[in-house]
């Protein structure tokens, strides 16, 4: 499996976006029952630092599918069911060419 480093920022339709893993975060979206979160607002994407290595891959996917949304289709794609079955989609797709994101 080749580990893709999941990176501090990252650009997406030319802005920066901030990644961060904060434990101080992992409360808040656990409550919130959620593996991470997309602002636009902000520019940000938090993924909780305890994920399993397949859910932080899947949920870094979904977290920048949602910016993708926002920046390029102007949030078209309403729906979390389906950036979820875009994300798991992609997943797939990358785990079976051995490509996993990781923090």
């Amino acid at each position: 499996m080749i580990e893709i480093a999941i990176p501090d920022t990252i650009k997406i339709g030319g802005f920066n976006y901030t990644i961060l893993h904060n434990k101080d975060k992992d409360i808040e979206l656990y409550d919130n029952v959620v593996f991470g979160t997309h602002s636009a607002m902000l520019r940000r994407i938090e993924l909780k630092t305890d994920s399993p290595p397949q859910q932080k891959s899947l949920t870094f996917i979904h977290e920048c599918l949602h910016a993708i949304d926002d920046i390029y289709l102007c949030q078209q794609i309403k729906s979390d069911i389906l950036i979820d079955g875009l994300a798991n989609g992609l997943l797939q797709l990358f785990e079976q060419l051995g490509v996993r994101f990781v923090k």
